[in-house]
């Protein structure tokens, strides 16, 4: 067995770290742009807004389910071994998706490339800490961001161009070809070994947190439908308390509880994120089909429209995280918590004749807002973990902002159930907009909450430094 590789130092191989921020555009390609397909997708396959909802619940369900293990794994083993892996896997299961015409098939493919995402999440900004020293870090991490936040924006864009001018089907095609190009490069310029992960991985627990998102996830797309669904949503509920409750009881575990209550700062960051992220991807995929269906556009008009937020996301995230390393990121990371509960709140004002400039309006101060946020508060985190700890801290990063997500599109996905049920989403118009405007008046409460621990959590740490 072979030692791990060692960290190249600073200035070593800078190609290497724009591959690895490059890399971070793929997940929120692969969510923002099948967002915009899923119409032509639902048209082509029948497949009711329940299953709409669940290509994309399911893709964040992986990646939230499997962050917290693959980070661990990461440390115990090799990270760059990992993280080629999750680059590769990605590419093929793209490939794959557009090649399938069952919906069942797709959802489990779909779940399948979220775990991959979550080796690209949790590996990737721990391989750029080993390259860069911490005091540029701000820098490089708004860079990451503006990558993550360059995949939301050209998502829809390419998206609606391609369902447009092929069918939905080109969106994974076109996906997998950059994935697997992007492999063969970094493959090359990225040396690897494995070490014996041991017992650094407690399976029991890796299972249920496994079985939890995916209770929640369909028991959120199944509750109309009986007593099936509320008890799904139920024993993913009481699975997820038991997987926190077996955390503070194991020597090893995927979340140290007891660490993470002790470390203010960290703790107060992440729960910010995965409050915030609520509003990330559910808010991309709620107007997307409301303009497509409730306004009646084409899927590119939806996809230039909805990459508004994301263009001010992706050019303004790299400023952020440089003003991050001069100024306190924390203020930084509030003004951004500010301007998405802005943007939530004018969500609430929509309708079946809004116009498409009010839509623009509102996604371009969620953007802004989210790129002012982003890498500071990924700053904060990351600066706030020990050496040793750097894999674990990005991937509770990851898995903060996914588990927002996800919750989000779990709220997404309940309103849809009670108010469509599996019916066509195109067949309801009038319905969607509700389901818009109660979306968004959920996530103003949230952003809100969000507010208040961000706005406290300054204080306490200006107090502290005083």
């Amino acid at each position: 067995m072979r030692s791990e590789p060692r960290a190249p130092r600073s200035g070593g191989d800078p190609v290497l770290v724009w591959l690895i921020i490059a890399s971070q555009f793929a997940p929120p390609f692969m969510f923002s742009g099948v967002a915009v397909a899923l119409p032509a997708l639902s048209v082509e396959l029948r497949a009711g807004a329940t299953a709409l909802g669940l290509i994309e619940s399911l893709f964040l369900a992986g990646s939230v389910a499997l962050l917290l293990p693959v980070g661990r794994l990461a440390d115990a083993t090799d990270k760059r071994r990992l993280f080629k892996l999750g680059l590769l896997a990605f590419g093929l299961s793209s490939a794959l998706l557009g090649a399938l015409s069952s919906v069942p098939l797709i959802l489990g493919v779909r779940f399948f490339q979220g775990a991959c995402a979550a080796m690209l999440g949790a590996t990737g900004p721990a391989l750029v800490a080993d390259l860069v020293p911490a005091e540029r870090r701000g820098k490089v991490y708004g860079a990451s961001i503006g990558s993550i936040y360059a995949g939301l924006t050209l998502g829809p864009i390419c998206a609606g161009v391609l369902v447009d001018a092929w069918s939905w089907r080109g969106v994974f095609f076109v996906s997998a070809a950059l994935l697997l190009f992007m492999y063969a490069i970094v493959k090359r310029r990225l040396p690897s070994s494995w070490r014996s992960p041991g017992r650094a991985v407690h399976l029991p627990s890796a299972a249920l947190i496994l079985a939890a998102v995916l209770c929640l996830v369909f028991g959120a797309a199944n509750v109309t439908r009986g007593s099936v669904g509320a008890a799904l949503l139920a024993v993913g509920l009481v699975l997820a308390v038991a997987f926190v409750l077996v955390q503070g009881r194991i020597e090893r575990p995927l979340l140290d509880v007891r660490a993470l209550m002790r470390h203010q700062v960290m703790r107060a960051a992440l729960l910010v994120q995965l409050l915030l992220y609520m509003s990330a991807f559910c808010s991309t995929f709620m107007l997307s089909i409301y303009m497509q269906v409730s306004l009646a556009y084409p899927a590119r008009t939806s996809g230039l429209v909805i990459s508004t937020g994301a263009v001010l996301m992706a050019v303004m995230a790299p400023v952020a995280g440089a003003l991050a390393d001069r100024l306190r990121p924390g203020m930084i990371a509030g003004v951004g918590v500010a301007l998405v509960l802005t943007a939530s709140i004018l969500a609430t004002g929509l309708e079946s004749g809004t116009r498409l400039e009010y839509v623009a309006g509102l996604l371009a101060v969620q953007g802004f807002g989210f790129a002012l946020f982003s890498s500071p508060n990924m700053t904060i985190i990351m600066n706030s973990a020990a050496p040793s700890e750097l894999s674990i801290a990005s991937a509770l990063g990851a898995k903060s902002r996914s588990l927002g997500m996800i919750s989000g599109m779990l709220v997404t996905s309940l309103l849809i159930a009670l108010e469509i049920g599996d019916d066509a989403v195109e067949d309801h118009p009038l319905e969607f907009v509700g389901i818009v405007t109660t979306g968004f008046t959920i996530l103003a409460v949230v952003n809100g909450v969000a507010l208040l621990v961000s706005v406290a959590a300054g204080l306490r740490r200006q107090a502290k430094a005083n």
